[in-house]
């Protein structure tokens, strides 16, 4: 892919010409160290941080929101139902194979058309990971540290300096376009990219190495669903239901349709749904196929871990590691898989 350089100051230039009359959203920092996604103006682009890994707030809202309008009635105007044009700035890899996960899902099969015009209308520029968090375990599940396809452009800040990858063809327009703020890197800057991210791959699997996880997961999972180890402390034993790992994970995509009266009009919401709560399986009677949280814990690892598998030949976790963050009962999903594995090679002894 091309590869060329532009200075941090030039490339605010571009993200300004680029943006027009849309919305930016990038990553900033925060008194405290944390990345966040924020929509930017015009005049606030000297903001946007490139450094360390991805944001807190996952990516999928961008294109999936928590809520939604889907429908009016009356029914609303073409533009009322319109979605903005955006640019997004520091997407990471995790975030990124997520989107690729969620367009599986959404334009696949049955085309969702408020998803896909988001989709269309949107510019993503991913950024390598410079810094891993402590919970960051892409390298474990089969992925790395920064974006090998995909993004329209991918940034590697170096020294005041940023490399842009060009990655598909409105990437490929966006430069040609704007020459004027993109020059030929030196080949030194792409071997210290390389050599960058090496050491940063290297530094995710070292925070990971205690955990002993390994692809492939799909068979552990189903081998292991009556297993002891699931009641353990640390894995359901902990969870307390909050739902909050489902809701920072770029993959889970369940929701449910809610239809609220609105002034004078009727209107129906697509709203994120937690595979945790009793009420996404009560069914008429107010029966349930999962009315323990054991089981519907369980399910959330089979959903990720082994159907997505059959319909997909994909794993539907990226190694994000918001999840664990996240969770009010400490639970590590590390901890989960690698205790599951476990189980798994002391059951065929």
């Amino acid at each position: 892919m091309k590869v060329l350089v532009s200075s941090a100051e030039r490339f605010e230039l571009f993200l300004e010409r680029i943006v027009g009359d849309g919305v930016l959203y990038a990553n900033v920092e925060d008194e405290e160290g944390r990345v966040h996604f924020e929509k930017l103006p015009s005049d606030q682009l000297t903001r946007i941080f490139l450094g360390k890994a991805r944001a807190l707030e996952t990516s999928k809202a961008f294109f999936f929101p928590p809520r939604s309008k889907v429908a009016e009635f009356p029914s609303a105007s073409p533009e009322e139902m319109a979605a903005p044009q955006i640019v997004v700035v520091g997407m990471r890899a995790c975030g990124l194979k997520a989107l690729q996960i969620l367009d599986q899902v959404f334009t696949d099969d049955i085309v969702d058309p408020f998803y896909q015009v988001r989709r269309e209308n949107s510019t993503i520029i991913t950024c390598d990971c410079v810094e891993p968090w402590d919970s960051c375990f892409c390298t474990e599940v089969g992925y790395k540290p920064y974006p090998e396809s995909g993004f329209d452009l991918n940034l590697c800040p170096l020294n005041g300096q940023i490399l842009v990858e060009v990655g598909s063809e409105k990437g490929e327009v966006l430069v040609r376009d704007h020459a004027d703020f993109f020059a030929e890197p030196e080949q030194a800057l792409l071997d210290q990219r390389e050599a960058n991210r090496k050491t940063v791959f290297q530094r995710v699997r070292e925070i990971n190495a205690h955990f002993h996880i390994a692809a492939p997961f799909q068979k552990t999972i189903s081998r292991q669903l009556a297993s002891p180890v699931w009641a353990k402390n640390g894995l359901a034993y902990s969870c307390v239901e909050c739902g909050a790992c489902t809701h920072v994970c770029p993959t889970c995509r369940c929701f449910l349709l809610v239809d609220q009266k609105v002034r004078d009009h009727t209107e129906r919401s697509m709203v994120w749904d937690v595979c945790f709560y009793p009420g996404y399986w009560r069914m008429a009677g107010n029966l349930s196929p999962k009315p323990v949280l054991l089981n519907r814990f369980r399910n959330r690892f089979s959903c990720k871990f082994d159907y997505f598998v059959d319909n997909y030949q994909a794993i539907a976790c990226t190694g994000c590691g918001r999840c664990i963050q996240a969770c009010m009962g400490n639970i590590d999903i590390r901890q989960c898989l690698s205790e599951l594995q476990a189980a798994e090679k002391t059951s065929k002894k």
